[in-house]
């Protein structure tokens, strides 16, 4: 961990340095990391028993059974279904793992609410510049990143 030299004379930096006195260093995960063993969950507006059988069948889910852990209950204010997901491996998976089992969700959840896996336009951006290309790269990789 890298250490940051504050100024005392600057009024932020002192701020700073009474909260982390009174709250102590805490260091956070690197944004889009989650610690190993957390449950992914999507809330799909259907009922239980659609979601347990789509899970069951051809779904995206049951292609990972064998790696994953799934649990499928009512949603809180009977809004629908909450499917939860989480590696199986002791170290909570790879990250790679991690987001197919992020992708896996998100598609069974589109599936079951949509009839189809809806993706983004195609091309994102068809511009050949740095612009056009950062924002394929961000289209790519979004679908097992981020919120579900």
């Amino acid at each position: 961990m890298s250490r940051v030299v504050m100024d005392p004379t600057n009024w932020a930096d002192r701020a700073i340095g009474a909260v982390r006195a009174l709250v102590g260093s805490v260091e956070e995960p690197p944004r889009g990391e989650t610690a190993p063993g957390r449950w992914l969950v999507v809330t799909i507006y259907r009922q239980p028993d659609d979601v347990r059988t789509e899970v069951d069948g051809s779904g995206p889910l049951s292609r990972m059974r064998g790696e994953i852990e799934l649990t499928v209950r009512p949603a809180p204010g009977d809004k629908g279904t909450e499917l939860a997901a989480r590696p199986t491996a002791p170290d909570g998976g790879s990250v790679e793992q991690r987001r197919a089992v992020r992708a896996a969700l998100r598609e069974t959840k589109s599936i079951l609410e949509c009839g189809e896996v809806v993706e983004p336009s195609r091309p994102g951006s068809s511009h050949p510049g740095p612009a056009g290309q950062l924002l394929r790269a961000a289209t790519t990789r979004a679908w097992g990143e981020g919120r579900l």
